[in-house]
């Protein structure tokens, strides 16, 4: 079920508030990008930047830039690795993978997925399949943020087999288990270590100018500080071709786990839970447990940055109920998702 994956219910029968507070997420995987692209585009906040940190610093771009926050993640799956442990012994576990992708990014799906979504895709088996066809209609390039284990990038190649996808993450354990998937191909799968908050342009070596026809993002941007978002986006526009698309969801500012996110509340249901296991660092912004970062995102502001760089698109607020019955608790859950173009020149 759509965002079920993303949770993690932590639930105490002391009190229903307590039961609230123990529902928390964990976000696929992000870390920031410093870039200096090669490639022209608007002018914005997003260009090079110096070596020498902003004037006005925050904590949550003292945790990205540090690289705490790669740090932090590398952690997260080495925990569910197991102390000592091979990362390609056997799968990580950490998120369900998410099927739901086909019919929200149906423009990279074939079309007898746009028809039927929830349609049986099994699981690639490269022995069996040819390489993606560069000559199909179906044929698209997509990077991937944040990719993890792969939850996002396995159910999108299966469901289009001619998808070829960049997979980055800033976890070696992750990329490793990724790799060791009995799913891995080669031949329709980069996958790749980058922290994306280190140096200037961290892909350029690994993904040229004008090359993806998507660059996806799930629950990735929500582990940035606001600097850091700048120029994650100012690198999508580099990488994207003329009517390519950025294509993302994440936790929206209205969410029941924000402090602040008290709007919409209604009766029966507890609103404006405490941020729980982790703590407050700024507004929307929240250190977890684990070091993981959690903001979470205003749809005019992040539609303000895409734009900034020359990307042109929308958000859209996204609502799932998630239900405990053993303890009659549900909990609704506000995700922000969006898609915004590189229009062609002129």
């Amino acid at each position: 079920m759509e965002g079920i994956g993303e949770c993690v219910m932590r639930a105490s029968l002391a009190s229903l508030s307590a039961r609230v507070r123990a529902a928390s997420i964990h976000p696929a995987r992000g870390v920031g990008v410093r870039v200096c692209s090669t490639a022209r585009r608007p002018t914005s906040r997003a260009t090079a930047a110096d070596d020498e940190p902003p004037a006005s610093s925050s904590p949550a771009a003292d945790r990205v830039s540090s690289g705490e926050g790669a740090r932090s993640w590398e952690r997260f799956y080495r925990t569910h690795v197991g102390k000592g442990a091979d990362p390609s012994a056997k799968p990580i576990r950490a998120f369900k993978d998410r099927h739901y992708l086909r019919r929200e990014f149906a423009e990279l799906m074939p079309q007898s997925i746009r028809d039927d979504p929830k349609a049986h895709t099994p699981p690639l088996d490269p022995s069996a399949l040819p390489p993606p066809d560069v000559d199909s209609p179906d044929h698209k390039v997509v990077l991937e943020l944040g990719c993890g284990v792969g939850n996002s990038a396995f159910p999108m190649m299966r469901a289009n087999p001619d998808m070829f996808v960049h997979a980055c993450d800033c976890s070696e354990t992750a990329i490793a288990n990724l790799r060791a998937s009995p799913e891995f191909d080669p031949r329709r799968c980069d996958a790749f270590v980058a922290d994306l908050a280190a140096g200037d342009s961290p892909l350029a070596e690994k993904i040229g100018d004008g090359t993806c026809d998507a660059v996806t993002g799930v629950f990735f941007f929500s582990a940035l500080d606001s600097r850091t978002f700048g120029h994650v986006a100012a690198e999508c526009w580099r990488v994207l071709k003329p009517g390519g698309s950025v294509l993302f969801r994440d936790y929206g500012l209205d969410d029941v786990k924000n402090a602040e996110g008290t709007k919409g509340a209604t009766r029966g249901e507890t609103r404006g839970a405490e941020f729980e296991p982790g703590r407050q660092i700024e507004d929307a912004t929240y250190v977890r447990s684990d070091g993981t970062l959690a903001v979470f995102l205003d749809e005019a502001r992040v539609e303000g940055v895409f734009r900034e760089v020359g990307l042109e698109g929308e958000c859209r607020r996204v609502t799932h109920e998630v239900v405990n019955r053993k303890l009659d608790v549900r909990i609704t859950r506000s995700f922000v998702q969006g898609r915004f173009e590189k229009k062609a020149a002129a």
